[in-house]
């Protein structure tokens, strides 16, 4: 008679236990790396980024110049508050030119990189470079670099 109690106790004890070990249950999951720079510079919109940023150095570089260099005329060196602002403010109109430009490609690049990594079956993506210098990842073998393949997967 004691059996039976004991008995029923292990078994609703192993009841409740099982779908915590369900949960338990490690899956493994695969990582992968990409160097971001170069897929956005792979994009084949990308020239549209380098034309603005080089349009924005053309502007911006005499004024640059004028701010750093202290060798404005004495009425700008008077007004250096005035001309600084004025170079934040077209700094800022030029990175948003850029912003415009390379968000599409951004996209595109972020869209490239999931789909090659559910079909190589990677459960993350990393920047390289990003987990290079926050030391988070130490080691990771060349394998896991899915670069090339999404650059192949951009080019489609």
């Amino acid at each position: 008679m004691k059996r039976l109690p004991l008995i029923g106790v292990l078994l609703a004890l192993g009841a409740l236990l099982t779908p915590m070990l369900a949960q338990n249950k490690t899956v493994a999951s695969r990582v992968g790396f990409v160097d971001a720079d170069a897929l956005v510079q792979a994009h084949p919109d990308y020239k549209k980024v380098q034309e603005v940023q080089s349009q924005a150095r053309k502007k911006l570089k005499p004024l640059d110049e004028k701010v750093r260099a202290g060798q404005a005329t004495a009425k700008e060196r008077q007004d250096y508050e005035a001309l600084a602002k004025t170079y934040q403010a077209t700094l800022k109109k030029w990175q948003d030119r850029q912003n415009q430009v390379l968000k599409p490609i951004l996209e595109d690049v972020d869209k490239a990189i999931a789909k090659v990594a559910k079909a190589q079956g990677f459960s993350v993506v990393m920047s390289r470079q990003v987990a290079a210098q926050s030391g988070l990842v130490v080691y990771a073998d060349e394998d896991t670099d899915l670069t090339q393949a999404v650059i192949q997967e951009l080019k489609r």
